[in-house]
């Protein structure tokens, strides 16, 4: 006998041998908005999925889905040719939209303890009805095929009855299941996603998920979808052509209007982001903006201060996201804050500094009407920057945003100050920024022409200069697009030059008589009177400014063409002469000379330590810093040369030697950049050490073995060491 075929609208039976309808067709995704909350709310109670919470609490109470079903009034739901519960008189109750309303209402008078947490989630689920009347069975359907492929023995008969399927269908959802229902993954995750995503402006983002999501091309929701992304796809693509063609013909603002249009249909298309921050900031250029309304950038010494006229619009929920790129190049835009709220009078919620890199006036979000503010307090150092202000509605950009000018940090440096040097100026600042690459500065004189100076990082010396008022702009540069400079508005500052004395030249000096005077001679300078005076503070080299300075009285030059000066040395001293020019109230150093009239060594004495090692001792001949010791003796010559603190710290110089004699000189040695007197060496000897005496005793020769004892044959005497 033929089996009989299975007729449209007949309930399928669980006898062996019934017809049987095709495999029925599963989602391909939930297609609700906020799946992923309902399901943490369903893991939040206990519900395994849907129908468990579609159930009257009574029968949650009394029957359970973990085990078969027993009893006739509980034989599971139906859920292939809809969603069906068994009701009153064992007969089957369609679930719609007043029954989840009851079953809510049955839960809030069950006194369940689950019953709030169960009522949040029926809401939720009223929700959707109302909005998609068949969007349980689907949510049903889909998690359902879930549970079955993850579970640990597959998608079978007996794991759909356990999840509360009747088993009349159990068999037929389980076989349908394990035909291509998608396991665990990312096509699972992308096509629970797709509900949050679509309809919506984040076309790219869900072009992206449903090239991913497992189409069996018999999912009317998923077709629904994909026709519309196409025709939103299409749209985009007309209004970028046409804005490509505005923007390259100079429209600006019909350019930024379709590119507008293109960003509200594909709100994550970086790309066309872009392109309209390029155009709105060209419209801002060109003064073609629609409104007329502006973003002024204030830029302080390191911050920017951004203000904008709040949206005309009286709608409520307007907010703005605020952008920064670099100029020229709007596709490395950096959002700054999070979106700014205003209400339908246009004020400004206040957003915390720890809430947000963009700090608030608190003073912006005062009355209505008030122009927004805020403060960008880390901006990038020497960098052409542009602002965007970015108006939102719902998450759509709600017009052209609003772009600044271009605005570059880039810090003078501080403190500039100017000393006066001889024949010029120095400038000195404070450390530039570490970003600045350069430091350039400008003289400009009173009347004369900007001249271009070689400086340091952080200082200038200017000479020779010329007497007169000088303007110094200091300047820092950064690097900047490309290969260019980025340079400081720079810093000014005065300088007035004076005329300063020549220094002198040509400083001799010789000794004169017996050596105790010595004759300075010199050449005068071209400008102010010379002379040379003791200097007994710390050297100074050439051209030093030693004005003000005490004792320093110059008198008026000697005549001739070299002037000249005795001065006498005492014994065992050392003098510096430095030579100084004085013009005014302004004197200077010129070269100086060293005379030294060295000490006689004096108290010299010499003594052995041990047999083979000696010592020097005497009084140290001032103002030697070295003396060389010289000690000849044993067919050998040696010299060493003693520092003055080696020697006070040992009070004597010791030296190998043998019992011969020596004699030892010791002379004191004139500094290298020195005129010295020079003295006479000290001269002291050491006696060898004399043989000791030699003690003789009566050496006995000649015996005779065949004796009893010794019998001198010939008395000789010997030495007794030997």
């Amino acid at each position: 006998m033929a089996q009989r075929q299975w007729r449209p609208g007949e309930r399928v039976s669980s006898d062996e041998g019934a017809p049987r309808p095709p495999l029925p067709d599963l989602p391909c995704l939930p297609a609700m908005r906020g799946y992923g909350r309902l399901c943490e709310g369903l893991d939040a109670f206990g519900f395994r999925h849907v129908a468990d919470a579609l159930r009257p609490p009574a029968a949650a109470r009394h029957a359970s889905f973990g085990s078969l079903p027993q009893a006739e009034t509980d034989r599971g739901f139906r859920v292939l040719d809809g969603l069906w519960f068994t009701g009153r008189g064992n007969l089957w109750q369609r679930v719609d939209l007043d029954h989840v309303q009851k079953v809510r209402a049955d839960w809030l008078a069950s006194g369940d303890a689950r019953a709030n947490g169960a009522a949040g989630v029926l809401s939720t689920l009223e929700a959707y009805v109302r909005q998609e009347p068949m969007g349980l069975r689907r949510l049903l359907l889909w998690q359902l095929g879930c549970l079955l492929r993850d579970g640990s023995d597959g998608p079978t008969e007996e794991a759909a009855v356990a999840l509360g399927v009747h088993r009349d269908e159990a068999r037929h959802l389980a076989a349908a299941v394990a035909a291509g229902f998608p396991a665990a993954g990312a096509a699972r995750q992308a096509a629970e996603r797709l509900g949050d995503l679509w309809p919506g402006g984040r076309l790219r983002e869900t072009e992206r998920l449903v090239a991913q999501v497992h189409d069996t091309g018999r999912d009317p929701a998923l077709t629904r979808l994909l026709e519309s992304l196409h025709a939103r796809s299409t749209e985009v693509a007309r209004l970028t052509a046409g804005a490509t063609r505005l923007t390259a013909g100079g429209s600006a603002r019909a350019a930024a209007s379709a590119w507008l249009g293109a960003a509200r249909r594909a709100g994550d298309d970086a790309g066309i982001e872009a392109a309209l921050l390029a155009a709105a900031a060209h419209s801002a250029d060109t003064g073609s903006a629609d409104t007329g309304a502006r973003l002024e950038a204030t830029v302080h010494e390191r911050t920017v201060t951004l203000t904008w006229p709040p949206a005309r619009s009286r709608a409520s929920g307007v907010t703005y996201r605020l952008l920064r790129f670099p100029d020229g190049s709007p596709g490395a835009a950096t959002e700054l804050s999070e979106p700014v709220a205003t209400d339908a009078a246009g004020t400004a919620d206040a957003v915390t500094p720890e809430s947000a890199d963009v700090l608030v006036d608190a003073d912006s979000a005062g009355s209505a009407g008030r122009p927004l503010r805020r403060t960008d307090a880390d901006v990038p150092v020497g960098h052409p920057l542009r602002y965007a202000v970015v108006p939102l509605r719902r998450g759509l950009i709600a017009a052209v945003p609003l772009v600044s000018a271009p605005v570059v940090i880039a810090p003078d440096v501080a403190s500039v100050i100017v000393t006066l040097v001889p024949d010029g100026v120095r400038l000195r600042w404070g450390a530039p920024d570490p970003a600045c690459t350069e430091v350039s500065v400008h003289r400009i004189a009173d009347g004369g022409p900007v001249v271009s100076m070689t400086c340091g990082r952080d200082e200038l010396l200017d000479v020779p200069l010329a007497p007169g008022d000088y303007t110094y702009e200091v300047r820092c540069g950064y690097p900047g697009p490309g290969e260019q400079t980025e340079w400081s508005p720079g810093v000014r500052v005065g300088a007035h030059a004076e005329e300063w004395p020549g220094q002198v030249e040509d400083l001799t000096a010789r000794f004169v008589g017996d050596g105790g005077r010595v004759a300075l001679t010199w050449r005068p300078p071209g400008r102010g009177r010379s002379t040379v005076l003791p200097w007994r503070s710390v050297p100074l080299g050439p051209g030093a400014d030693v004005s003000g300075r005490a004792g320093l009285a110059v008198p008026e030059s000697p005549a001739g063409p070299e002037p000249s000066v005795e001065v006498a040395v005492p014994e065992r001293s050392r003098l510096r002469m430095t030579s100084v020019s004085v013009l005014g109230e302004r004197t200077v150093t010129g070269p100086d000379v060293v005379v030294e009239r060295l000490g006689v060594v004096r108290d010299l004495t010499a003594h052995r330590i041990t047999a083979d090692r000696a010592a020097v001792r005497f009084e140290w001949p001032e103002p030697a810093v070295l003396v060389v010791v010289t000690w000849e003796g044993g067919g050998r010559r040696e010299e060493r040369r003693v520092a003055r603190s080696r020697y006070l710290a040992d009070q004597q110089v010791s030296f190998d030697v043998t019992p011969d004699a020596y004699r030892f000189t010791v002379a004191a040695l004139p500094r290298p950049d020195a005129l010295a007197v020079p003295a006479d060496a000290a001269v002291v000897d050491l006696p060898e050490v004399p043989a000791p005496p030699r003690l003789l005793l009566p050496a006995l020769s000649g015996w005779s073995p065949s004796s009893f004892g010794w019998r001198a044959r010939r008395r000789r005497w010997w030495p007794f060491w030997r």
